[in-house]
């Protein structure tokens, strides 16, 4: 295998460097350096711009870290982007609905319009203040599907040497993701579990994201939050799973109320469980965030070739909701 410069120039500001790079591919003057690079250029920048297909870009302002936005382009003096590339990360301190107030009141006086873009190659638990903050997303099928097409149908011989760097890195990183369909469930790796997790959200919707503790931590998914109070103690109950377990739990803010919303739950989940043949064993400790109970089987089923099947899998994480609903009917009555 060829050396990929990407495998190296692994950060955000490697990949900064990249979007600049390619938009400024764009512009129209680089028909005549590259027309076929030119053309991949330009189909990005309009992906990213969401406009039609047929719209002209003639001349493109690029650069990075204007006022700490990640990446920023001025298109035809008509469109100017402001892209908020991440990584590993997430969003934070409320920087995109900050970096959308410079950008507009910068150009408060001028008929420009604004472009919100987060720029995502690696799936993340929720997109909730994402979209708050008024920005798209653009994510890693989108941006596939823009360099593949560069990439079949020019010649070999004449395709870029750094898009197609970045373009195999990114394929890469796409097969890791999908590993979960691949693989048997005791080789999955931690982008098995993103692939997987993100699969099951369109099932059960939900979030999830890593969890931090003493063992080193695990990436968690919860989801099915209901709440209820005992003796006037607010308290919410949930299901997560924490890789291969999956647990019952509680949120109990106050202290002096933990034991007692604990036992109170468990005396309605053991029962319910046992009701609906649904095989849990005690576990957890007394915190704000409690297990409660774990499941005493794998929730994840396999097909005959034992690889993941998702729809035994969805079916029986639907089972527990359904004992979640149980109890929650009783705790209404």
């Amino acid at each position: 295998m060829e050396p990929n410069l990407f495998n190296y120039a692994t950060s955000e500001l490697s990949q900064d460097a990249f979007i600049c790079w390619l938009i400024a591919w764009a512009d129209s003057s680089q028909i005549e350096n590259d027309k076929n690079l030119n053309k991949c250029a330009s189909n990005f920048v309009k992906g990213l711009l969401d406009v039609h297909f047929d719209y002209k870009i003639n001349t493109i302002d690029v650069g990075r870290q204007w006022n700490n936005i990640d990446v920023w382009a001025l298109i035809n003096n008509e469109y100017f982007l402001v892209i908020e590339d991440k990584k590993g990360t997430t969003e934070h301190s409320d920087q995109l609905k900050r970096y959308a107030e410079i950008a507009k009141e910068h150009y408060k006086k001028s008929d420009i319009e604004i472009k919100l873009v987060y720029f995502k190659m690696q799936e993340q638990g929720q997109y909730t203040n994402v979209d708050k903050a008024g920005f798209s997303v653009f994510g890693r099928a989108t941006m596939l599907g823009i360099l593949s097409e560069y990439v079949d149908s020019v010649n070999k011989s004449d395709v870029n040497d750094i898009l197609l760097d970045y373009y195999r890195n990114l394929k890469g990183l796409d097969k890791k993701i999908n590993s979960f369909k691949e693989l048997p469930l005791e080789k999955w790796y931690w982008h098995s579990w993103i692939g997987f997790y993100s699969e099951l959200q369109k099932h059960l919707g939900g979030n999830w994201d890593y969890v931090a503790n003493a063992s080193g931590g695990f990436l968690g998914f919860w989801w099915y939050w209901n709440s209820s109070k005992y003796k006037d103690n607010y308290f919410e109950f949930y299901l997560q799973l924490e890789q291969n377990e999956m647990v019952f739990k509680l949120y109990c803010e106050k202290p002096e109320s933990r034991y007692e919303i604990r036992d109170f739950y468990r005396s309605k989940l053991y029962p319910k469980a046992k009701e609906l043949k649904i095989d849990v064993y005690q576990f957890g400790r007394i915190g704000q965030w409690m297990g409660v109970a774990r499941l005493n089987e794998s929730y994840r089923k396999t097909n005959t070739e034992g690889l993941i099947d998702m729809d035994k899998t969805v079916e029986i994480l639907k089972k527990m909701q359904h004992l979640i609903d149980e109890i929650n009917k009783e705790l209404k009555e």
